[in-house]
């Protein structure tokens, strides 16, 4: 998310990017935060959660996203906390139907959130709050604005007196969003910059879940050399085996929130080996059992 808000603000991003699944080591997220600070500034990371919205459709997003409003929001933002073992919690102190007023605490005595954490926190917050419907947001640490257009001389006063922790957002309407069961579990890629080869191959791998087909069939299917695809994939950083993990893993969240099949139905639909290999991949990737999310976030 922090890479790609550092793309859509025409900064370069960093030429190592961290690996990982449902959380990034803390030494390589810092170094990530001192670069986006070098090339843009401390006023640039609460901007940066704008990257959130290239990611509509995976699962934590939509945890998130399908949130019912504010309060709702917060609460499941709490949960995802505690399920990822974060140093660092969100502490809604003052809640209104325009107002949020918060504070980002450390678990750990002495050892407070780097301030380049508060604002990028701060930044992802408000991005899902529009994720969610709500409208005209405007957002401060301490005394400074900082989103949607960041004052740089109060955020450096604010920096310099240790008060980027304490936050408020404001927004102006709240409008009710489309539900998730508008949308079908079948084309959980639209917003994916994929070349269109990449994009075909998966949704075909999608739609043939739980028996997704080999490289060749699918190829044969969508009209296309094998190695044609092969060299997209490459071209995107990827290959078969990961587009088709990421593909059973994308529509187990959409399941998972939808309704009313089992846990092990779920894992059946989406073409895992057997409810471990369901419940450890979806764990890897989420941060959380595929029980948790579905109790926790299904709204």
């Amino acid at each position: 998310m922090l890479v790609q808000g550092m793309r859509e603000l025409g900064l370069p991003p960093p030429l190592a990017v961290p690996a990982g699944g449902a959380t990034v080591d803390l030494d390589a997220k810092r170094a990530l935060l001192r670069h986006a600070a070098q090339v843009g500034g401390l006023e640039c990371l609460a901007l940066l959660g704008c990257g959130l919205h290239r990611f509509t459709h995976e699962p934590v997003h939509r945890a998130l996203a399908t949130a019912r409003d504010a309060r709702d929001l917060f609460d499941r933002w709490v949960r995802l906390e505690r399920y990822i073992h974060s140093r660092h919690r969100v502490q809604v102190q003052v809640l209104s139907e325009r107002e949020a007023r918060l504070r980002h605490l450390s678990l750990r005595a002495g050892a407070p959130p780097h301030p380049a954490e508060d604002l990028v926190v701060l930044g992802v917050l408000v991005a899902f709050l529009e994720a969610c419907g709500h409208r005209s947001l405007s957002a401060w640490a301490g005394e400074a604005c900082v989103y949607p257009v960041c004052d740089a001389a109060a955020l450096a006063r604010v920096v310099a007196a240790h008060a980027s922790a304490d936050w408020r957002i404001t927004w102006v309407a709240h409008a009710e969003l489309p539900r998730l069961g508008a949308v079908s579990p079948h084309s959980l890629a639209p917003d994916e910059p994929w070349p269109e080869g990449v994009k075909a191959l998966f949704d075909g791998l999608v739609r043939r879940l739980p028996a997704a087909p080999g490289m060749d069939d699918l190829a044969a299917e969508l009209g296309r050399a094998r190695r044609s695809l092969q060299r997209e994939l490459q071209q995107q950083g990827t290959g078969f085996r990961p587009l088709l993990a990421e593909a059973r893993y994308r529509a187990a969240g959409w399941w998972l929130l939808q309704g009313g099949a089992g846990l092990a139905e779920v894992g059946f639909l989406c073409g895992y080996a057997d409810q471990s290999h369901f419940t450890r991949e979806f764990r890897l990737r989420s941060g959380m059992t595929p029980g948790d999310y579905r109790r926790d976030f299904r709204g």
